[in-house]
């Protein structure tokens, strides 16, 4: 009576085991040595070694009590015994022990029992030392040539390494210095790094990070990954309910309905804390198959939902907001130029002017300013989408003051007013 233990089945072209079985390590190139193993099942005699089969080629296959697909692999594993009886033995190892091999084949009476395989029982050692492989081959000269699966075990592959063809499967290894104590990912100095195809994380940190050239899917084309350095939990619910759109991060409208406002806006007064910004920094990085590209904002809200344990949605509300509307179109709609003929940055006379500026552009600018003013959204309603021409003062926006931007924004041939508007809200809660 033998017993296999299928979860790992090691083949081997070799006339002789390994001196010691402990001391084998699974790697491919390693040479294994003769070795008696002493409880044997299903065998001429009640020891074994390599050396009583000269000359064969070996396939050694670990299995346990407890593995369905070992046992259902039995019929097959004998059939290739059979078929290859004079130039390989196939001999399976399992961690139980003889008696209980025994009792096992008793118990589950329905499972085949090969007819032409040895069978090494009580080689806990071992078996836990090789840990997870599956299939070894040695060569002749008992050097471990390949480390493969169940399925990679078949005639055809079989006959290639008689026949010392190459065979192409990819080879199961071990890693046995793996420090379980980090991340994987972070394991080994990133040494995984190329193998990682799915990740996510948020960082919460006291530092900034360094600001990469981020690239923002479905703006960028195609991207499958999203890094968003040194944010606020304001703005990676902005990022990740806008698709990442850039003029999100700062000025979507926003509904905050939880209890403990202190995660999303620093305490004024008494309990002002000058600390809150470095305390409440994170960064967020995610990265997908290609394939998956477009889900990565919804990862992006499921991720921010588990970590915070707040609801969010978009919700379409009236919103109190300011509206740009036109004076005199003929004042900022600019008929000839090259795009970008300015930069906007302040001359010597401390005026920002934009010359010829597309107007998706300079409206993404206008947006960074009117943060200076009021928190409220801005909402464009000049309908028009060609080149531009505008100019604002320094003094203008160091004031902070409405009506000192509602003149600037006059002599642009622009108004704006306060009212209220339906719009898309994020809406947060406990």
């Amino acid at each position: 009576m033998y017993l296999v233990f299928k979860r790992v089945i090691i083949m081997f072209i070799v006339s002789g085991w390994f001196a010691t079985a402990k001391s084998q390590n699974g790697y491919i190139g390693e040479t294994w040595s003769n070795h008696q193993f002493k409880e044997v099942l299903n065998h001429h005699k009640p020891t074994l070694q390599f050396s009583d089969f000269p000359g064969k080629v070996f396939i050694l296959d670990f299995w346990a009590h407890y593995c369905l697909p070992c046992t259902e692999a039995f019929p097959h594993l004998d059939s290739l015994q059979a078929q290859f009886k004079d130039r390989l033995q196939i001999i399976m190892v399992n961690p139980e022990g003889k008696d209980s091999t025994i009792r096992f084949f008793k118990r589950k009476n329905k499972i085949y029992v090969p007819k032409n395989i040895p069978m090494v029982t009580g080689e806990k050692e071992l078996v836990e030392k090789l840990k997870m492989l599956s299939y070894l081959w040695l060569d002749s000269s008992r050097i471990l040539r390949y480390s493969g699966e169940s399925y990679h075990t078949t005639a055809a592959n079989i006959q290639k390494f008689l026949s010392d063809i190459p065979l192409t499967f990819k080879q199961t290894r071990i890693v046995d210095d793996l420090n379980i104590n980090v991340p994987l990912i972070a394991e080994g100095e990133g040494r995984w790094l190329d193998s990682v195809n799915f990740y996510s994380y948020l960082f919460h940190h006291e530092f900034n990070m360094v600001e990469l050239p981020r690239s923002i899917p479905g703006k960028n084309g195609p991207v499958n990954r999203f890094y968003f350095p040194n944010a606020s939990i304001l703005r990676l619910y902005r990022a990740a309910f806008n698709n990442g759109s850039l003029e999100s991060y700062t000025s979507m409208p926003m509904d905050i309905r939880v209890k403990d406002s202190s995660l999303f806006f620093p305490p004024t007064g008494e309990k002002f804390d000058e600390n809150w910004r470095i305390n409440h920094q994170y960064t967020y990085d995610v990265k997908v198959p290609m394939s998956r590209a477009g889900d990565i904002y919804t990862i992006m809200q499921r991720d921010l939902e588990r970590y915070f344990g707040l609801k969010a949605e978009v919700k379409i509300l009236k919103t109190d907001c300011w509206v740009l509307e036109p004076l005199d179109r003929r004042l900022f709609i600019s008929t000839s130029g090259k795009a970008y003929s300015s930069t906007g940055k302040p001359r010597s006379d401390s005026t920002n002017r934009f010359i010829h500026w597309p107007s998706d552009r300079l409206w993404l600018t206008l947006k960074q300013y009117f943060l200076l003013f009021s928190t409220l959204p801005l909402v464009d309603r000049l309908s028009y989408t060609g080149p531009m021409n505008f100019e604002i003062h320094q003094n203008v926006l160091r004031s902070g003051n409405m009506e000192l931007l509602k003149e600037a924004l006059k002599k642009n041939g622009i108004s704006i007013r306060k009212t209220k508007a339906k719009m898309p809200v994020l809406v947060i809660t406990d």
